[in-house]
């Protein structure tokens, strides 16, 4: 389903931030929101404002959430989730019932096998950033992630790896893993986070902030993040290396977990 055009600035004038939940809950499946805005388009296309979301957007180098709302004789399959200006936005297709339904009381409920998985590749994106500090004997810059389906990547600035290199680092991925070390999140202002920050490849990209979200891989890294993570590193399973592809700019680590 391709995502049918809308002007987002004035879809969302008026709207308060929306309370980010997945954020510090990441495993959260199910949430009772209030409804602050709905348009419709062409069709049974459907855009669904709430007070607050477990649902996260596309953003960050990870694919938006999937799943649906539910309230008194109608649903919403929710297809894409956008966020504009600090307020999220729910994108999908009214599968029954009616769209007046402004101020209601709703229930979302996510994918949870779609959202999980991600957790899962997102934390392997993580663990391979270290996997390659240790192999290159630096931190390697990254400069773009798709940390999600269909085929997730990492691209980092470097000379690309030998098919040694990538042996290793999938060997040292997998041994993190093994470690059984935990996965949290920390916040920190500006002026804190070389206080926090450990190993981070992407502070090049860091834009600036208020407060900062930091996924902390105890013993490893602490990366500033806001995609949504698994709370040990068992929990991802079996990191493969696919491939390294050459970029005009280093190379993409194609990767994968099981």
């Amino acid at each position: 389903m391709g995502l049918v055009m809308v002007d987002l600035a004035k879809l969302i004038e008026g709207i308060p931030k929306t309370q980010k939940i997945y954020l510090d809950n990441m495993y959260l499946r199910n949430l009772s929101v209030r409804v602050l805005r709905v348009y419709t388009t062409r069709g049974k296309r459907i855009y669904v404002i709430t007070d607050k979301t477990i649902f996260h957007p596309k953003g960050g180098g990870q694919p938006s959430d999937k799943g649906w709302i539910r309230g008194t004789g109608f649903e919403v399959e929710v297809k894409k989730v956008l966020e504009r200006n600090g307020v999220v936005i729910h994108y999908g297709k009214l599968k029954n019932g009616i769209t007046e339904i402004m101020d209601e009381n709703v229930e979302l409920q996510l994918d949870w096998n779609h959202r999980y998985r991600i957790m899962r590749i997102h934390t392997a994106g993580h663990i391979l950033d270290q996997a390659v500090h240790e192999v290159y004997g630096r931190t390697v810059e990254t400069i773009d992630a798709l940390h999600g389906p269909p085929e997730p990547y990492t691209e980092y600035r470097a000379f690309p790896p030998s098919s040694s290199m990538l042996r290793l680092i999938e060997e040292r991925a997998n041994r993190i893993v093994a470690e059984d070390r935990r996965v949290k999140v920390v916040y920190a202002r500006p002026g804190e986070l070389d206080a926090y920050v450990l190993n981070a490849p992407n502070m090049k990209r860091l834009p600036r902030a208020e407060l900062y979200r930091i996924v902390v891989i105890e013993g490893i890294n602490a990366i500033p993040c806001t995609g949504t993570h698994v709370s040990n590193t068992r929990e991802v399973g079996s990191i493969t290396v696919c491939k390294a592809e050459e970029t005009e700019q280093g190379f993409r680590l194609y990767y994968d977990v099981v």
